[in-house]
């Protein structure tokens, strides 16, 4: 189950209108590979120890393949893909690595992964 909090705020379009009560999710905490490779052992035949070390191995690929610019499917949970910014310049000759100002990751899930999200429970929670 999702969870949220209310927090005030003012909308950016419209700054001079009156604050208004908007849901903000409350993580629930956070997940390590111990305990997710803990998890996948109970589940199958596996031990936690090579669990951790696939995924391990799987994050090490990832960059790998990330850095060499290739976009990177990821099952089930969608793509990773390296993008760029920069500054523009008049003719495409003129361009060079040195206008590159920004590199990022941009990951898009997949739609099992986003229908995953949208039909989880949300329940709202005091703040504490």
């Amino acid at each position: 189950m999702i969870t949220f909090k209310a927090v005030e705020r003012r909308n950016p379009l419209l700054p001079d209108d009156p604050k208004k009560y908007y849901p903000l999710v409350k993580s629930t905490g956070t997940i390590d590979v111990r305990t997710i490779s803990d998890e996948l052992s109970d589940a199958s035949t596996l031990n936690s120890v090579d669990i951790r070390a696939v995924l391990f191995g799987l994050e090490k690929s990832l960059l790998k393949y990330l850095q060499e610019g290739y976009i990177v499917k990821f099952g089930d949970l969608g793509t990773f893909r390296p993008s760029l910014s920069g500054t523009g310049t008049d003719t495409a000759e003129e361009l060079t690595a040195s206008h590159v100002t920004k590199k990022r990751i941009i990951f898009s899930p997949s739609p099992l992964l986003k229908r995953t999200v949208a039909i989880a429970p949300v329940k709202k929670v005091q703040d504490v």
